[in-house]
Protein backbone atom coordinates (compact mmCIF):
# COMPACT_ATOMS: atom_id res chain seq x y z
CA UNK A 1 0.00 0.00 0.00
CA UNK A 2 2.74 2.47 0.89
CA UNK A 3 4.81 1.31 -2.34
CA UNK A 4 1.99 2.27 -4.39
CA UNK A 5 1.67 5.48 -2.84
CA UNK A 6 4.94 6.48 -3.02
CA UNK A 7 4.64 5.45 -6.62
CA UNK A 8 1.67 7.14 -7.52
CA UNK A 9 3.52 10.52 -5.44
CA UNK A 10 6.76 10.05 -7.51
CA UNK A 11 4.34 10.35 -10.56
CA UNK A 12 2.10 12.79 -10.34
CA UNK A 13 4.33 15.27 -7.75
CA UNK A 14 3.11 18.57 -8.85
CA UNK A 15 -0.50 17.46 -8.50
CA UNK A 16 -0.05 15.92 -5.17
CA UNK A 17 1.42 19.20 -4.09
CA UNK A 18 -1.18 21.39 -5.88
CA UNK A 19 -3.73 19.56 -4.16
CA UNK A 20 -2.50 19.77 -0.74
CA UNK A 21 -2.28 23.56 -1.63
CA UNK A 22 -5.64 23.76 -2.39
CA UNK A 23 -6.93 21.27 0.41
CA UNK A 24 -5.46 23.76 2.70
CA UNK A 25 -6.48 26.72 1.12
CA UNK A 26 -10.32 25.59 1.29
CA UNK A 27 -9.84 24.40 4.85
CA UNK A 28 -8.71 27.97 6.14
CA UNK A 29 -11.70 29.79 4.17
CA UNK A 30 -13.63 27.47 5.90
CA UNK A 31 -12.47 28.14 9.05
CA UNK A 32 -12.41 31.52 8.57
CA UNK A 33 -16.18 31.77 7.56
CA UNK A 34 -17.15 30.19 10.16
CA UNK A 35 -14.94 32.23 12.84
CA UNK A 36 -16.73 35.23 11.64
CA UNK A 37 -20.26 33.66 11.80
CA UNK A 38 -19.86 32.76 14.90
CA UNK A 39 -18.54 36.08 16.58
CA UNK A 40 -20.98 38.22 14.89
CA UNK A 41 -23.53 35.31 16.22
CA UNK A 42 -22.20 35.81 19.78
CA UNK A 43 -21.40 39.93 19.70
CA UNK A 44 -23.89 42.90 20.56
CA UNK A 45 -26.20 44.51 17.59
CA UNK A 46 -24.34 47.53 18.63
CA UNK A 47 -20.65 46.42 18.34
CA UNK A 48 -18.63 47.82 20.26
CA UNK A 49 -20.10 50.90 20.56
CA UNK A 50 -21.99 50.69 23.65
CA UNK A 51 -18.54 49.84 25.90
CA UNK A 52 -18.63 51.77 29.20
CA UNK A 53 -22.17 52.26 29.15
CA UNK A 54 -22.23 50.81 32.31
CA UNK A 55 -20.74 54.05 33.84
CA UNK A 56 -23.87 55.94 32.73
CA UNK A 57 -26.64 54.28 34.19
CA UNK A 58 -29.77 56.25 33.21
CA UNK A 59 -32.91 54.00 34.62
CA UNK A 60 -33.80 55.96 37.63
CA UNK A 61 -33.72 59.26 35.82
CA UNK A 62 -36.10 58.08 32.79
CA UNK A 63 -38.45 57.43 35.82
CA UNK A 64 -37.68 60.68 36.99
CA UNK A 65 -38.34 61.88 33.42
CA UNK A 66 -41.80 59.84 33.01
CA UNK A 67 -42.88 61.70 35.95
CA UNK A 68 -42.13 65.00 35.41
CA UNK A 69 -43.72 64.76 31.79
CA UNK A 70 -46.71 63.06 33.37
CA UNK A 71 -46.97 66.07 36.44
CA UNK A 72 -46.98 68.15 33.45
CA UNK A 73 -50.22 70.21 32.75
CA UNK A 74 -51.86 69.30 29.30
CA UNK A 75 -49.47 66.15 28.66
CA UNK A 76 -51.85 63.02 28.03
CA UNK A 77 -49.39 60.05 27.50
CA UNK A 78 -45.95 59.92 28.15
CA UNK A 79 -43.66 56.88 26.88
CA UNK A 80 -39.90 56.44 26.96
CA UNK A 81 -37.53 54.14 25.57
CA UNK A 82 -34.02 53.73 25.79
CA UNK A 83 -32.12 51.96 22.91
CA UNK A 84 -28.81 51.61 22.88
CA UNK A 85 -27.56 55.05 23.73
CA UNK A 86 -30.53 56.86 21.90
CA UNK A 87 -33.21 57.89 24.56
CA UNK A 88 -36.46 58.09 22.53
CA UNK A 89 -39.37 60.53 24.50
CA UNK A 90 -42.80 60.57 22.70
CA UNK A 91 -45.29 62.50 24.41
CA UNK A 92 -48.53 63.09 23.44
CA UNK A 93 -49.47 66.36 24.51
CA UNK A 94 -53.04 68.77 24.01
CA UNK A 95 -53.90 70.41 21.37
CA UNK A 96 -53.72 73.81 22.85
CA UNK A 97 -50.04 73.14 23.47
CA UNK A 98 -47.90 75.69 21.05
CA UNK A 99 -44.18 75.21 19.23
CA UNK A 100 -42.65 77.34 21.62
CA UNK A 101 -44.74 75.98 24.81
CA UNK A 102 -43.32 72.24 23.57
CA UNK A 103 -39.89 73.27 23.11
CA UNK A 104 -39.94 74.91 26.22
CA UNK A 105 -40.95 71.69 28.30
CA UNK A 106 -38.38 69.54 26.11
CA UNK A 107 -35.49 71.86 27.19
CA UNK A 108 -36.69 72.36 30.68
CA UNK A 109 -37.30 68.23 30.77
CA UNK A 110 -33.59 67.88 29.98
CA UNK A 111 -32.89 69.21 33.79
CA UNK A 112 -33.46 65.42 35.26
CA UNK A 113 -30.51 64.49 33.37
CA UNK A 114 -26.72 64.93 34.69
CA UNK A 115 -24.57 66.76 32.55
CA UNK A 116 -22.50 63.27 31.71
CA UNK A 117 -25.64 61.34 30.60
CA UNK A 118 -26.87 64.14 28.48
CA UNK A 119 -22.68 64.11 26.87
CA UNK A 120 -23.00 60.32 26.25
CA UNK A 121 -26.87 59.73 25.07
CA UNK A 122 -28.99 60.98 22.14
CA UNK A 123 -32.33 62.32 23.07
CA UNK A 124 -35.05 62.37 20.48
CA UNK A 125 -38.30 64.05 21.14
CA UNK A 126 -41.73 63.71 19.16
CA UNK A 127 -44.78 65.35 20.76
CA UNK A 128 -48.01 64.41 19.44
CA UNK A 129 -51.46 66.53 18.98
CA UNK A 130 -54.64 65.50 17.49
CA UNK A 131 -54.95 67.86 15.54
CA UNK A 132 -51.21 68.52 14.18
CA UNK A 133 -48.55 66.30 12.82
CA UNK A 134 -46.03 65.43 15.10
CA UNK A 135 -43.77 67.76 16.30
CA UNK A 136 -39.87 66.07 16.24
CA UNK A 137 -36.74 67.45 17.56
CA UNK A 138 -33.41 66.01 18.95
CA UNK A 139 -30.31 66.17 21.43
CA UNK A 140 -27.04 64.69 19.67
CA UNK A 141 -24.79 63.67 22.71
CA UNK A 142 -22.06 66.31 21.04
CA UNK A 143 -24.69 69.03 21.16
CA UNK A 144 -26.20 71.24 24.12
CA UNK A 145 -28.98 72.23 22.22
CA UNK A 146 -32.21 70.49 20.40
CA UNK A 147 -32.63 70.58 17.32
CA UNK A 148 -36.22 70.76 15.76
CA UNK A 149 -37.92 70.34 12.28
CA UNK A 150 -38.07 73.60 10.82
CA UNK A 151 -41.83 74.31 9.79
CA UNK A 152 -43.85 75.73 11.37
CA UNK A 153 -47.65 74.51 12.32
CA UNK A 154 -48.92 77.12 13.45
CA UNK A 155 -49.63 78.85 10.12
CA UNK A 156 -52.03 77.31 7.32
CA UNK A 157 -52.34 77.73 3.95
CA UNK A 158 -55.73 78.96 3.17
CA UNK A 159 -55.12 79.33 -0.81
CA UNK A 160 -57.97 77.60 -2.60
CA UNK A 161 -57.92 75.43 -5.42
CA UNK A 162 -60.96 75.62 -7.54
Amino acid sequence: MIKKLKKFYKQNRIYCILMMISIFCIVLMGSAVLIYFISQATTSKYGHRLDGIEDYEVETELETLDQYYTDTEGVQDVNIDLEGKIIYVNVTVEDSFTNEEIQNLATSSLDNLTDDQKSYYDIQFIFLRESYTPYMGSKSSSNTIISWINYDFDTEDDTDTE
